[in-house]
């Protein structure tokens, strides 16, 4: 898939926008970026927040429009957007809340079969499961969400998911947690891939994206051979 396709597909799936096409919310969250860069080689690409006036707007357009092309996807993480002008701009109206930067990735065409698969596998309905830990919120998780794959260790007890976080009819944004205990040893990639498959298998066009600073949600990236095609950045 073409880069500015990927870029506008990823885009599209991550919020719920208004009749102007304005970010209007996310599902379940109460927060919602008031901007949302996200830079690709071939292009730059940006999306407003329903919540800022139409002054600000014009203004946050302007500044987006002038932010340099990074050609070269490995070189985004240490060649930030002109960021300071973004928070200055926004502050007119309210201070800047919480930021985020981090690459975006695009599955390969074929998807690496992973050491472990026995312990995995594709789960209709949340309800009910056993999950260890902090991942007991498994049991929230809707049918919007799905697919939902998860993994047992030898107990059966669930040790790492992999659901939908953000989805639309096109496409579906992956959400991966493992517990503390089982991380390193696959449970996580393995997950991941079976999702992946599973959203193929429905038509539509799995996608991944993390923070800079999560090194493990990079090597599982890595370990997928899932390639960095740009990078977000999103600003309250």
């Amino acid at each position: 898939m073409p880069v500015e396709d990927l870029a506008t597909l990823h885009l599209d799936t991550l919020y719920e926008y208004d009749a102007a096409g304005l970010i209007a919310g996310i599902p379940g969250v109460i927060t919602t970026p008031r901007v949302h860069l996200l830079r690709t080689p071939d292009g730059n690409h940006w999306r407003l927040g329903a919540g800022c006036s139409p002054a600000l707007r014009e203004r946050l357009a302007a500044a987006l429009a002038a932010e340099p092309v990074v050609v070269d996807p490995a070189n985004l993480e240490n060649r930030p957007p002109a960021l300071d002008a973004l928070r200055s701009l926004l502050a007119t109206e309210a201070p800047p809340a919480n930021e985020y930067r981090g690459p975006a990735f695009a599955f390969p065409e074929h998807i690496p079969e992973p050491a472990r698969t026995g312990d995995v596998e594709v789960v209709g309905d949340a309800t009910g499961l056993r999950a260890a830990g902090r991942l007991a919120w498994i049991s929230e998780v809707t049918p919007a969400e799905r697919p939902l794959v998860i993994a047992r260790d030898a107990s059966g007890v669930i040790v790492a998911f992999c659901h939908s976080a953000r989805a639309s009819d096109r496409a579906a944004a992956a959400g991966v947690e493992t517990a503390e205990d089982a991380r390193r040893a696959g449970y996580g990639i393995a997950t991941v891939a079976a999702w992946a498959r599973a959203v193929r298998a429905e038509g539509r066009v799995p996608l991944y994206s993390t923070w800079w600073g999560n090194t493990a949600s990079r090597a599982l990236a890595r370990r997928l051979g899932l390639g960095c095609y740009g990078e977000d950045t999103h600003i309250d």
